[in-house]
């Protein structure tokens, strides 16, 4: 589907849509808590549908493991694999590895789009480790038992590891200790995985920066309204907010987007500050010269995911304001290469980004021309071009504008709400 955006937002409410990241995790300790998830949060993303689906596939194979011998038991054969759905989630496909291989079921793990080749060395070697043998590339073949242990990460690549074997590893036999060597990045996401295990009755001490020790044999035992109470998302919410700092600096209509909460977990709340401080560097005091805008440092080690939406609001910025986004080397293995897809994308719109091995160098511009790009199969990139709506001077066509539904479905008809005016081409 191509989208041609002929007029930016102009201004309203929208309500924040539940936030991907409690999601997966108060599904799996709902699931884990034998909850039923049959009719639980359909329709809010392709990757929610992709664990709900994946855990649906696990808690069937393990009631019938639990109520006995299967007709392949009984003859004597080894019960087919799982198959398990993942698209394009590196979340489910994270988070469900360790979970499978604790419950002792032999799954196929099959993924779409650039999953299959997003970074899971170290990880996988853990798990083999303890018990588990990983082979194939799509699908990943788990088979054996996951036992617990010591477990050592690397910090530097994705706390999904973490999360992932912070969430299995409270029902293996024996008691586990993670222990993640370097600066452990987007350590926020494993903050809201802490509220989630504790809310669900499971217990995880720290009892020095970045070591988890993890008592075996635990039971999960989350309240049965878990579900009905998931949070705003932050992620998601960040391209409104953004899109109301533009307006508001052109004198426009602001929007307000409601149903975030300020004491979340989500390391993505920090898109506040992030707003707060370049407006800040945009007002000049009485002794620095309108024409000289303060530069701005960004380091976003823990707050990857938000890199395309501070990207278009820094191109917002005056001319001669200059935004440096650093430690974001991490998004070189996103749904696209982020690095390069956020540079080429704005770059197309006429934004003069200069991309660094690990950074972004970002010179201000306060509008762009528009003009045609691609989703590059990203769905947080399709955002960001509809958010550069706001300082375009002519439209914009996103090819494959569909990408979007992988985290926000109902974001272009939220789009239009707001007063945003496209059409499907």
């Amino acid at each position: 589907m191509n989208i041609r955006i002929t007029g930016a937002p102009t201004g309203g409410r929208v309500q924040a849509i539940p936030s991907k990241s409690a999601a997966h995790r108060i599904m799996i300790a709902a699931a884990m808590s034998g909850l039923d998830l049959t009719d639980q949060l359909d329709g809010l993303s392709k990757d929610i549908t992709a664990t709900k689906h994946c855990l649906l596939a696990l808690m069937q194979r393990l009631e019938g493991t639990c109520g006995g011998a299967n007709a392949e038991q009984i003859a004597g054969e080894e019960p087919a694999p799982a198959q398990l759905p993942c698209g394009e989630s590196g979340s489910t496909l994270r988070f469900l590895i360790p979970l499978a291989g604790v419950l002792g079921i032999n799954a196929d793990f099959i993924c779409e789009g650039r999953l299959p080749d997003r970074p899971m060395g170290p990880f996988l070697d853990q798990l083999m480790q303890h018990g588990c043998s990983v082979a194939g590339r799509n699908p990943k073949q788990l088979r054996g038992e996951l036992r617990g242990g010591v477990f050592r990460l690397p910090g530097d690549i994705s706390s999904q590891y973490v999360t992932g074997l912070l969430m299995a590893l409270p029902m293996a036999a024996e008691d586990s200790r993670i222990i993640v060597e370097g600066t452990l990045q987007s350590r926020p996401y494993i903050d809201l995985t802490l509220e989630v295990l504790a809310k669900a009755g499971i217990q995880v001490s720290e009892p020095r920066s970045s070591v988890f020790e993890i008592a075996g044999g635990q039971t999960y035992r989350l309240p049965k309204d878990a579900l009905d109470h998931i949070e705003g998302d932050w992620s998601n919410g960040a391209f409104w907010l953004v899109m109301d700092a533009m307006n508001r600096a052109r004198g426009r209509e602001g929007i307000d987007c409601f149903g975030l909460d300020s004491c979340s977990r989500q390391g993505d709340k920090a898109i506040v500050p992030v707003i707060d401080q370049m407006r800040a560097a945009d007002d000049p005091s009485p002794v620095q010269r309108a024409e000289d805008p303060s530069p701005v440092q960004i380091d976003v080690s823990d707050i990857p995911d938000l890199v395309p939406a501070i990207a278009v609001l820094a191109v917002s910025r005056p001319e001669g304001a200059v935004t440096h986004i650093t430690g974001a080397g991490r998004l070189r293995y996103k749904e696209s290469d982020r690095l390069a897809t956020v540079t080429g994308t704005l770059n197309a719109l006429g934004a003069k980004i200069t991309e660094e091995p690990e950074a972004l160098l970002i010179p201000g511009q306060g509008s762009l021309q528009g003009g045609e790009i691609s989703s590059c199969s990203d769905h947080r990139i399709v955002m960001m071009a509809a958010a550069a709506a706001c300082i375009c001077e002519g439209e914009i066509l996103i090819r494959d504008a569909q990408t979007v539904e992988k985290s926000y479905p109902r974001f272009f008809e939220d789009y239009r709400m707001l007063g945003g005016q496209w059409e499907i081409i």
